[in-house]
């Protein structure tokens, strides 16, 4: 789904922006419901703070493109926002767990864009091909390829 704003925008998918926050409460709720030990119960509310932020941040992951050529890219722990111009390529890459589309900076860094993370390159190949095309056409200033 595009917005007027934004020419380029990969987020979650909307199952998993309803299935995270909805398991979160699933565990909270039966946690806080049930009579525990004290160790347990402080185990259980670390473990429960740790889910909620790593859910909250999935929320906000994705890459934005905007049409005055900044690239917003909010991955897991980090928000990097880059000019258009300093993008010297798109590919897929491998990531620490999968595959990932990655941008090549004119520095010579890379940065993977974490909300296109896939386990594995058979099965999502098609998606991951979808997403570099459409960030290729952001670069060129073109209209993504329909689906």
């Amino acid at each position: 789904m595009r917005e007027r704003e934004e020419p380029l925008s990969i987020r979650p998918p909307a199952w998993v922006r309803v299935l995270g926050p909805v398991l979160l409460v699933a565990w909270l709720s039966v946690f806080f419901l049930q009579e525990q030990a004290t160790g347990f119960l402080v185990a259980g509310g670390v473990v429960a703070l740790f889910v909620a932020a790593v859910v909250g941040r999935l929320l906000f992951a994705g890459v934005v493109g905007t049409a005055d050529g900044r690239l917003t890219v909010r991955n897991a722990w980090s928000t990097h926002v880059v000019p258009r111009d300093r993008i010297d390529g798109v590919g897929v890459d491998r990531a620490t767990r999968g595959w990932a589309v990655g941008l090549l900076l004119d520095d010579g860094t890379r940065l993977r864009l974490d909300v296109t993370e896939v386990p594995f390159l058979g099965p999502s190949s098609a998606t991951l091909d979808r997403q570099v095309a459409a960030i290729r056409c952001w670069l060129d200033g073109r209209d993504p390829p329909s689906r």
